[in-house]
């Protein structure tokens, strides 16, 4: 069998242990917050991250974590879907308008399941509703990840794709580290917002290539 033909074996062996990974990374992080062996190490990462807190720092971080907010990204995602569908890309609107608006509903789902409340330790900002997983982390990592999945699908050129991963893998970072540093979220919080993201992102991937897949089979050859 020739090189390229392992490839989409390989690209699609890749997506399914992400997912498997994130899915258990967060179950890791729900059965050690369940026997309150999280403690230590929020208090830990949380007094490290706030010790950088001065006035000059903190409204760059009010506004990164600003391009997480639900109304932030409830636009972006609309205007990006409309776009797209302009473009007449339908199948990458409905990918990309889906996994972003039902993520949010998986998050809201996951905050009344687990209903932990927020810190306490030194809040920057006014953040209302239960504290885990972190809506911005998990948001911003399917936001953010589903728009360098597309552009890595779309973008030609191995450099624009790697400058949209970076960029995208920066952001999300950022943003998960302001939610710290705000005092609105425990790190372990922020941690299960990835995970679950993650695995809520390589899932909708994998949709959206089987979808593909299935709609190239009916199509006359």
């Amino acid at each position: 069998m020739q090189k390229k033909n392992w490839r989409p074996f390989v690209y699609y062996g890749l997506l399914f242990l992400f997912l498997v990974f994130f899915t258990w990374s967060f179950f890791e992080v729900v059965d050690a917050l369940k026997k309150n062996e999280v403690s230590a190490f929020d208090e830990l990462i949380i007094k490290e991250v706030q010790s950088w807190v001065n006035e000059g720092r903190t409204p760059k971080m009010i506004f990164i974590t600003g391009l997480a907010s639900v109304p932030f990204l409830s636009t972006a995602t609309i205007s990006i879907t409309a776009f797209l569908f302009l473009q007449k890309r339908v199948g990458w609107a409905i990918f990309f308008g889906l996994v972003n608006t039902l993520g949010g509903l998986f998050n809201k789902f996951l905050k009344e399941l687990f209903q932990r409340e927020r810190p306490s330790i030194l809040p920057l900002i006014e953040q209302g509703g239960y504290s885990f997983p972190s809506g911005h982390s998990m948001g911003s990592f399917i936001f953010y990840g589903a728009l360098s999945f597309m552009l890595f699908q779309l973008v030609k050129g191995k450099w624009k794709k790697t400058i949209a991963a970076l960029l995208a893998a920066c952001m999300i970072f950022l943003i998960g580290l302001t939610r710290i540093y705000l005092g609105v979220h425990y790190p372990t919080d922020v941690i299960a917002g990835f995970s679950a993201g993650a695995a809520w992102l390589f899932f909708c991937m994998m949709l959206f290539h089987f979808g593909e897949y299935r709609l190239q089979k009916k199509l006359p050859k």
